[in-house]
C-alpha cells in the first residue's frame, strides 16, 4: 500500500500533470491560416471591391490644382506696410472676399465662405507672403492667385501712396524750417552788427565824458554805461541764439538726410517676387494614397468577415 502511494505521487509530479490545458484553450495558428485559405475568395473579393470603389471615387472627385505666387511686402521707413497676420485677417473680411469674387466674375449668389476656401495667404519668410489659388484647372488656379495678388498689391499701393505723401510733406516742412532757421540766423547776425555799432557809439560817448565834473554830465555818463551794459547783454543773447539756431540747422540737415535715406532705401512698395505659373500636378485627389488606404481597409474587413463567417458557421453546426 505504501509503495502504491509513492508511485501515485511520483506520477502526479510528472510534467503531464502540471498546468494541463484543455484542447479548446490552445491557440493554433494553423487554424487561422486554414480559415483564411478556406475563405480566401471572400477576402479577395472584399479587397478588390474596396480598391475598385476607391478608384471610381477618386476618378469622380474633381481634381484640384494649386498655383503659388511669392509676394514681398513693402516697407514704409523700414517698417512693413502690414504684418502677415494683419494681411491674413484683412483677407478674411467680407468686403475683400466680395472684391475678389467680383474680379473673378463669380456668381453673385455664391457663398462668401466658398470664396475664402479657394485661396490661402501664408507667411513664407521675412516680409514674404505665399499666395495660393486652388481650382479645377491649372489655368484657373493661376487666375485666382493673380487676382488675390492684385487685390493685395492695390491695397498696399494705396497705403504706400498715403504714407509717401506724408513723408514728402514732412520733408517739405523740414526744408521750410531750414529756410526759416537760416533767415533767423542772418537776422540775428544783422542784429549783432547793429548792437556792435551801438556798443562802439556808447563807448565813445562814455570816453568823451571821462573827465566830466558836473552832476549832469555824470548822470549822462551813467546812462550811457547802463545802455552799454544792456546792449552787451543783448549781443551775448543774440550770439547764444545763433549757436542754438546753428545747432537746430545741423539737426534739421541730419533729419532731412535720414528721411531721404528712408525714402530711397527703406520705403518700397509691395512687389511680386515670383509670379504664379500653371501647376503641372494636382494636389488632390491623391489617387494612389486613396487606393492604398482602401486596399488596407478592404483586406482588414475581408479578414474580419472570414473569421466572423467561420465562427457563425460553427455556431449553427
Amino acid at each position: 500500500m505504501e509503495n502504491y502511494n509513492i508511485h501515485l505521487n511520483q506520477n502526479r509530479s510528472r510534467p503531464e500533470f502540471e498546468n494541463k490545458k484543455e484542447p479548446d484553450d490552445e491557440i493554433d495558428l494553423r487554424e487561422y491560416i486554414n480559415v483564411l485559405i478556406k475563405r480566401k475568395w471572400a477576402v479577395i473579393t472584399i479587397f478588390f471591391i474596396a480598391v475598385i470603389a476607391a478608384v471610381v471615387i477618386s476618378l469622380l472627385i474633381s481634381p484640384v490644382y494649386e498655383a503659388i505666387s511669392l509676394v514681398k511686402i513693402g516697407k514704409i521707413e523700414g517698417v512693413n506696410i502690414e504684418t502677415p497676420a494683419e494681411t491674413q485677417e484683412i483677407f478674411a473680411r467680407r468686403t475683400i472676399l466680395k472684391q475678389i469674387a467680383t474680379k473673378l466674375n463669380l456668381p453673385e449668389d455664391m457663398n462668401i465662405e466658398t470664396v475664402a476656401k479657394i485661396f490661402t495667404i501664408e507667411p513664407s519668410a521675412d516680409s514674404l507672403l505665399k499666395i495660393k489659388g486652388k481650382a479645377e484647372t491649372p489655368e484657373k488656379s493661376v487666375e485666382i492667385t493673380d487676382v488675390v495678388t492684385d487685390v493685395l498689391i492695390e491695397r498696399h499701393k494705396k497705403i504706400f501712396t498715403e504714407a509717401e505723401e506724408m513723408i514728402n510733406l514732412e520733408m517739405e516742412n523740414i526744408l521750410k524750417n531750414k529756410e526759416k532757421t537760416g533767415k533767423d540766423i542772418e537776422n540775428a547776425k544783422e542784429d549783432i552788427v547793429r548792437l556792435e555799432q551801438d556798443i562802439k557809439k556808447y563807448e565813445q560817448e562814455i570816453a568823451k565824458r571821462d573827465n566830466a565834473q558836473s552832476d549832469a554830465q555824470g548822470r549822462i555818463t551813467e546812462s550811457y554805461i547802463n545802455l552799454l551794459a544792456t546792449v552787451k547783454n543783448q549781443k551775448e543773447s543774440k550770439e547764444a541764439q545763433i549757436l542754438n539756431l546753428e545747432q537746430s540747422l545741423v539737426n534739421l540737415d541730419q533729419l532731412l538726410k535720414q528721411k531721404e535715406y528712408e525714402m530711397s532705401y527703406q520705403t518700397k512698395t509691395t512687389e511680386i517676387e515670383i509670379p504664379a505659373t500653371p501647376p503641372e500636378t494636382r494636389i488632390s485627389p491623391k489617387r494612389k494614397q486613396m487606393v492604398m488606404i482602401a486596399g488596407i481597409l478592404g483586406l482588414f474587413v475581408g479578414v474580419l468577415y472570414a473569421f466572423g463567417a467561420e465562427y457563425f458557421s460553427k455556431e449553427k453546426a
